[in-house]
């Protein structure tokens, strides 16, 4: 699964990578033939990190996620295939307030279960903003969605920046560790996030740990 932006258009001029494709091999990874997933509103972007993908190993679905920036504002959005990846229902948006910004989305899929977590915050991805853990659970291939919050307390206060080595100072401390699993045996998720809330170094700087939270 990657985002893509538009040949001949975006080319050489920007990195707003508009469109997401899933690639789909049926000989081992020789071939593959990429289909398009989502087509996002030219200029916007899907570079939020990271569009995810799971299969529900007990009924062949595939499902996908991805977070997507543009003037409707910053989402997680979620499409489901029946048929191995070879075509996609219509993206429909996951998080719904108070995860009004969600980015950093994460999939786990196990027997009609499929959980979706994410940052999110009231406002934009800006300054001040409150980040909590966010799950979303459909049993329906995404008609229809129920969110909680993981975890209550706040897990990052500020901009998260998806820009890599780009980020200014303290907007990364959550890097890139962020997934969820579900227990095949209970059916309940797990999911391991970042926290630079709980703890500081000796000059006081916000210091990020791993956290685990399970469904009870």
């Amino acid at each position: 699964m990657f985002a893509s932006g538009e040949t001949g258009i975006l080319k050489a001029k920007t990195t707003d990578f508009n469109n997401i494709f899933v690639s789909r091999s049926t000989d081992a990874g020789k071939h593959w033939t990429p289909i398009a997933v989502y087509a996002g509103p030219l200029l916007s972007t899907n570079a939020n990190v990271f569009p995810a993908i799971a299969v529900d190993a007990t009924n062949g679905n595939v499902y996908a996620t991805w977070s997507n920036a543009s003037d409707a504002g910053t989402n997680v959005y979620f499409s489901f295939s029946s048929d191995g990846g070879m075509s996609w229902s219509s993206p429909v948006i996951v998080n719904t307030s108070p995860a009004n910004t969600a980015i950093f989305p994460w999939v786990a899929a196990n027997a009609g279960t499929v959980d979706v977590v994410y940052y999110g915050t009231t406002g934009a991805n800006a300054a001040g903003a409150v980040w909590h853990v966010y799950m979303a659970q459909t049993t329906t291939n995404g008609a229809s969605f129920s969110q909680s919050t993981v975890n209550p307390t706040s897990n990052h206060t500020g901009v998260i920046c998806t820009e890599g080595t780009g980020c200014a100072a303290g907007t990364r401390n959550l890097l890139d560790l962020f997934q969820v699993g579900i227990d095949p045996n209970n059916g309940l998720a797990a999911i391991a996030y970042a926290d630079d809330t709980m703890t500081t170094d000796s000059a006081g700087n916000p210091q990020p740990q791993t956290v685990l939270a399970q469904q009870q």
